[in-house]
């Protein structure tokens, strides 16, 4: 009986003495995981550093799982202990019986039957506290009340940090939306496709990946949105480009029904991610018929135009007369019939159609200077004849219409902004400018 109160006593004292342990090793940790935490709060002053209090949670964390472990290597032992019960005026009593506890003998029975006696008598003086002294946790409970505190003031860096880590997310999200596109881009070079259009669709991947690098070297907000907008464009781009190859691929025998569908979904998603759909459901359109005039003497106009806009149109008509219309009608027709008359049409949006009216044309020369951004043969420019056409003074050479003149200009701008040739911010003003001839 006495064995078995002896060694519940001095276990209780291990108890106890493990518990201090623990106890001042986690106070002196995390004193130190709070400064290294006050450190990276501070720096969050002075540099975008978005991660700051996630790193001081770490800080602490480590601090305490160091504590933990340290605990746990250097656990008290039950000499320890009953060494630490002698200290309180037992005189080695207390050791000498754990020693022997697992002896029998006369002298043994006495001596713990002695110590046993001590205890019960004076059981009282054995003190062990469990918390380290006061002056260590009144240093803990200040670096814990600094560390809060520069936690949660504001400062423009924090702003500006916050706005950085919203733009590298943003980033992120965007290069790994190109990187899809470029293995789904990948896939379809895979399929039954003639070295054309392997190379066309190697081309695609080359200018998405021309993307991702001016994603990686993206650091404001106005540079995220300028890279954006380039690649917009060239996923319009390449969805044109896929519709077409799709449509050319239709009639082929040799070209499996699944690899066009493939393609044709493809360009439908890229349409999707451009935005263009989104756009074009923004207007309201009032009517598919308007007047598409043009300007000239005599003969029939027979137009339509679609668009998206307000505006007022002739509707629909067949007249002979002289017709003169500017941009698209959109809007519901007023009636149908033939005769004569001058006919006015007034409207906005883009229109398309066809008619019989006789066209301007653009006298290309049969030489063009090669200057700057111009290109073409420079030789025999001074041989180029001119004459008076039906409307105006010409040049003799190769004629076109102004529209296929405008188009072949903004094909080459909108390449332009997508290759970055030119400054930031010129975009949209580009875009604005050739919008206008539409």
């Amino acid at each position: 009986m006495d064995k078995k109160e002896f060694l519940k006593a001095v276990q209780a004292c291990r108890r106890k003495m493990n518990i201090a342990l623990f106890m001042e090793k986690t106070v002196s940790a995390l004193s130190i995981g709070a400064a290294a935490g006050i450190l990276f709060q501070a720096a969050a002053f002075f540099v975008p550093l978005y991660y700051a209090g996630l790193y001081a949670g770490l800080a602490l964390f480590f601090a305490f799982l160091t504590a933990a472990l340290i605990s746990v290597v250097k656990r008290i032992s039950m000499e320890q202990a009953a060494l630490r019960m002698d200290s309180f005026g037992f005189e080695e009593r207390i050791v000498t019986a754990h020693e022997n506890l697992m002896k029998d003998g006369t002298l043994i029975a006495l001596q713990r039957a002695d110590a046993m006696r001590q205890l019960k008598a004076h059981g009282d003086r054995i003190k062990v506290p469990l918390f380290p002294e006061g002056k260590r946790l009144i240093v803990l409970v200040g670096l814990a009340v600094v560390l809060t505190g520069l936690a949660i003031l504001p400062s423009k860096t924090k702003e500006y940090a916050k706005e950085l880590h919203s733009l590298r997310e943003e980033i992120k999200e965007k290069e790994d939306e190109v990187e899809e596109v470029v293995d789904a881009l990948e896939q379809l070079a895979q399929e039954e496709l003639t070295p054309e259009q392997q190379a066309e669709i190697q081309d695609m991947m080359e200018s998405l990946q021309n993307s991702l690098s001016a994603y990686h070297q993206a650091s404001s907000e106005e540079m995220a949105q300028a890279a954006s907008e380039k690649l917009n464009y060239k996923y319009e781009n390449i969805h044109t480009q896929l519709s077409a190859m799709a449509q050319s691929m239709q009639n082929s025998a040799s070209v499996s029904g699944a690899t066009v569908e493939s393609m044709e979904t493809m360009a439908q998603k890229l349409r999707e991610m451009s935005g263009q759909e989104l756009a074009a459901g923004n207007g309201s359109g009032k009517g598919q018929n308007g007047q598409n005039g043009k300007s000239g003497s005599g003969g029939e106009s027979d137009g339509q135009g679609d668009g998206n806009g307000n505006g007022d149109g002739s509707g629909r008509g067949d007249g002979s007369g002289n017709g003169d219309g500017s941009g698209q009608g959109d809007g519901n027709g007023n009636g149908q019939g033939d005769g004569s008359g001058n006919g006015d049409g007034k409207g906005q949006g883009r229109g398309t159609g066809s008619s019989s009216n006789q066209h301007d044309y653009v006298s290309i020369p049969n030489a063009i200077a090669d200057i700057g951004n111009l290109t073409g043969n420079a030789v025999d420019h001074d041989a180029s004849a001119y004459f008076y056409a039906q409307n105006g003074l010409s040049w003799e050479g190769t004629h076109m219409s102004h529209e296929a003149v405008i188009g072949s200009y903004e094909q080459n701008a909108y390449e332009g902004i997508a290759a970055g040739k030119y400054p930031s911010g010129m975009e949209d003003i580009i875009k604005e400018y050739f919008s206008n001839f539409n």
